[in-house]
């Protein structure tokens, strides 16, 4: 069977880590209840086995591949309770895995094999300090009757479309954990705001970014080019490491990256299917 493991029991699964995954944001995020997510196992007690389910985002399995008391169960899991969990948690209607090795990569495809899935890969970037700095010298500047903030309580409150408050709910568990454990920027035009750029999930001083901009009329525009500058001079001022990961199909997101001096560091193949 598989089970979902209460959240202040998300600790019993960091032995099924391998040394790589000790390290992993968005892993780290999830057991430390820093950000949102589910996590379901074959054993509450003693789990072998473990998915991770970032919500809204996508899931990922550590421990046991072979474990059957795991494997056998799982096309119906994800047909029923892990399709149900994701609609209620944040609306999902998809399926998307990040296959962390080959071994794992053979059991999904046959666990989903009834599905027409498509495939796809996570790319992974890093943050090249010295390239940004010499890049942003080409930046557009912000245009007239735009301001950039900082996003606080104020701004959230105020914002009369409510779209922080949305985005915040998809990563954090409160608003309040995001003011406490993170930041972001956010372009405004009046009280409205346009273009955001705030970390969506945190461990320690790695910084994972999210950046949209909310209104079709107002891109191309450099807006979130500008969102992120200011984003990133703060990671820089105080410490802080950011990340960019984007699906390499999503070939706008790629570009801004790099043109924000992040470079290729990684990949993983992801398999995914509308439930």
């Amino acid at each position: 069977m598989i089970h979902k493991l209460e959240k202040k029991n998300y600790q019993k699964i960091r032995a099924l880590l391998t040394p790589e995954q000790k390290n992993d944001l968005t892993l780290n995020a999830i057991i430390n209840l820093t950000n949102r997510g589910t996590i379901y196992v074959d054993d509450v007690e003693q789990p072998r086995t473990a998915l991770i389910d970032v919500t809204g985002v996508c899931s990922i399995f550590i421990g046991d591949v072979s474990n059957e008391q795991f494997i056998s169960h799982l096309r119906e899991f994800i047909e029923n309770q892990l399709k149900i969990d994701t609609y209620e948690s944040c609306g999902g209607t998809y399926f998307l895995v990040v296959i962390t090795d080959e071994t794992w990569e053979k059991v999904l495809r046959d666990v989903i094999s009834h599905r027409d899935f498509e495939i796809d890969y996570e790319i992974y970037y890093q943050f090249n300090k010295s390239r940004f700095n010499s890049l942003k010298k080409s930046y557009k500047s912000l245009p007239d009757g735009y301001t950039i903030k900082k996003i606080d309580s104020e701004v959230i409150s105020n914002d009369p479309d409510e779209i922080i408050f949305d985005v915040l709910s998809e990563f954090w568990y409160s608003v309040d954990d995001f003011l406490h454990q993170s930041f972001g920027y956010c372009v405004m035009k009046g009280n409205r705001i346009i273009s955001a750029c705030l970390s969506c999930c945190v461990n320690e001083k790695d910084h994972e970014i999210s950046v949209e901009t909310y209104d079709e009329e107002e891109m191309n525009k450099g807006l979130a080019t500008l969102v992120c500058t200011v984003y990133l001079e703060h990671c820089i001022e105080n410490g802080i490491t950011p990340h960019w990961s984007t699906l390499e199909t999503n070939v706008e997101s790629k570009q801004l990256g790099k043109k924000l001096g992040f470079e290729f560091e990684s990949k993983c193949k992801t398999l995914e299917f509308e439930f």
